[in-house]
């Protein structure tokens, strides 16, 4: 039996897609140390690994970036600032096999560089390949049509990134990542939860790139007499109250019944259409099995939920790597997409009729759907990382 130990960042979105890996890797006989904060310990322990924790939760809580990419490495390097020296000393005392570290999980990366200890990559998110992308050309698609209060903001956030990250470097040795090397996080294995087909430039990476899938288990589509709309706009990105009376607006009263989750967002929205359903939290795998069309920030669980489905896709990027998310939706055929400001009610309507109407779309989805199902998902998540390990096993 060898120990691994899970870095990664403790917000669902990330974590999520790895514990059916956990569970497997643990059922085949391994020992894992999932590194997490107190929201997340029932389901580190139900996944089946230790759970070790990072400290507080209320520090690990992600804003809402205003600066971009830069405002996403600066928060995280602060982070890495705080807790490394105590992550350190746990780790020497573990002294685990290999590491599994999520692609932004930069104390994982630094701690790698420390300790030299195996590590393999897990991306719950579209990553660039460093050796092919330079930070030019990643600054230009990040920030060359950003507004000036974007750009502003991301002066400042990487100036505080540079800091922080000598301040690292002096420290313990290290060399932090450029804003390439930061969101690829690549390792001499990289296992992508998506399929190559759906990944940005999929066809481009070479064989250390595992495009696994999503990691969910097929289950039996559902539908009832009328088509089913869902919306949500996540768990970070949901104060939206303004988006959500506009699908009051659009959408109130059309020949659709709308489930609406708020994720949590207090804020009242006033009374809703009839044929609305609005909740804090709902069951979206289960939910995604019903549905015709999502509209959704595009974040990537929600979007492979979907996609997983072949349900398309209205989709209202807020920030980062939704815009990929986003733009790859649309490029495949499987959605549209609405960008921020445009809350007209008319466009809404519009584009969802355009979904529900046009076969194409079900197709777009349907062809990534399949990419998904054939990628072998956690079991070969862990088919690889076990090979990885242990090679004359193979």
């Amino acid at each position: 039996m060898s120990t691994a130990v899970v870095l990664n960042l403790p917000e669902h979105g990330h974590m999520n897609t790895t514990y059916p890996v956990v569970a497997e890797l643990v059922r085949r006989g391994e020992r894992v140390v999932y590194y997490a904060t107190e929201p997340y310990r029932a389901s580190v322990d139900a996944a089946g690994a230790e759970y070790r924790s990072y400290g507080e939760a209320e520090a690990f809580r992600p804003p809402v970036h205003t600066g971009g990419l830069y405002s996403v490495m600066a928060w995280e390097i602060g982070l890495a600032e705080t807790l490394l020296a105590h992550l350190l000393a746990e780790l020497r005392q573990l002294a685990p096999d290999y590491l599994l570290i999520d692609s932004m999980c930069v104390w994982g990366h630094l701690a790698r560089q420390v300790l030299g200890i195996p590590a393999a990559t897990l991306a719950s998110v579209f990553v660039p390949d460093d050796r092919v992308v330079s930070v030019g050309e990643m600054v230009q698609q990040v920030y060359g049509c950003a507004p000036k209060e974007t750009l502003l903001a991301g002066i400042d956030a990487l100036n505080a990134y540079l800091q922080i990250a000598q301040r690292i470097d002096r420290r313990f040795g290290t060399e932090s990542p450029n804003l390439v090397q930061f969101f690829a996080g690549r390792q001499p294995l990289n296992v992508v939860f998506t399929s190559r087909y759906f990944h940005l430039a999929g066809d481009q990476f070479d064989e250390s790139y595992r495009f696994v899938g999503p990691t969910l288990d097929a289950s039996p589509r559902k539908s009832g007499d009328r088509p089913l709309v869902y919306v949500s706009m996540g768990t970070i990105f949901n104060n939206q109250p303004e988006f959500f009376r506009s699908c009051f607006d659009a959408l109130g009263g059309g020949p659709y019944d709308v489930i609406l989750s708020t994720g949590g967002a207090r804020e009242s929205l006033g009374a809703a259409p009839a044929n609305f359903t609005v909740s804090e939290f709902v069951d979206q795998r289960e939910v995604l099995g019903q549905a015709s069309v999502f509209i959704s920030h595009g974040g990537m669980n929600g979007t492979s939920e979907s996609l997983w489905n072949g349900v398309p896709m209205l989709v209202f990027p807020q920030h980062g790597d939704q815009h990929l998310v986003a733009a790859r939706v649309e490029e495949l055929g499987a959605g549209v997409v609405l960008r921020p400001p445009d809350l007209e009610p008319a466009r809404l309507r519009s584009a969802v009729d355009l979904l529900l109407s046009e076969p194409r779309f079900r197709a777009g989805a349907g062809k990534i759907a399949e990419s998904f199902h054939a990628a072998g998902g956690y079991r070969r998540a862990a088919d690889e990382i076990l090979r990885w390990r242990c090679p004359e096993s193979a």
